[in-house]
């Protein structure tokens, strides 16, 4: 299990294979793979970048669970998940801000996974950590202890023939708007 605060300026994070994207050294290269919506779902659809897309900035807390369920805690705080998306990788997985996507990792910006190669199922989950008990502390600051805002669960038991999501709205059907 993996657990870090991640900070984006892009109001999305994703789940990428870092063998797919290593070539990436200067914005130009970054921004004709991953400015335009389209060109997201292209990588979506590659099966190479999963997005957790808030449409907000600023900093969360991940959990990155490899071949584990949900924990009874976390499960009664999922305010909402998406759907099974499939992610292809040589074996390094990484986690981040989308615009932290480059060949030098810092370690500060991601979570870094080390997996066999091959095909996963990934869902993510969005949890409503600060309704918990006991999520802050008596000073105001977050409980160490706190749940994460998204849970990650990688699968290594992915199904090629079955369909997965390749949205790049991690998890609604359509945005909806006041």
């Amino acid at each position: 299990m993996y657990k870090k605060i991640l900070s984006t300026n892009s109001g999305m994070w994703g789940i990428w294979d870092y063998e797919t994207y290593k070539h990436i050294d200067e914005y130009d290269k970054w921004d004709k793979l991953f400015c335009e919506d389209e060109d997201i779902i292209k990588q979506i659809k590659n099966k190479t970048f999963i997005p957790a897309y808030i449409f907000q900035d600023g900093s969360c807390s991940f959990t990155v669970k490899i071949d584990e369920e949900l924990n009874e805690r976390e499960e009664k705080y999922v305010c909402v998940k998406s759907e099974p998306y499939l992610l292809k990788t040589s074996g390094k997985v990484v986690v981040s801000g989308i615009e932290h996507i480059d060949k030098k990792l810092n370690d500060t910006n991601t979570i870094i996974i080390n997996l066999p190669s091959g095909e996963y199922s990934v869902k993510i989950f969005l949890l409503s950590w600060d309704e918990e008990p006991g999520a802050y502390l008596e000073n105001g600051e977050v409980n160490p202890n706190a749940l994460s805002d998204f849970v990650i669960i990688i699968q290594s038991n992915a199904n090629s023939d079955m369909q997965y999501r390749e949205k790049i709205n991690t998890f609604f059907k359509r945005l909806i708007l006041n």
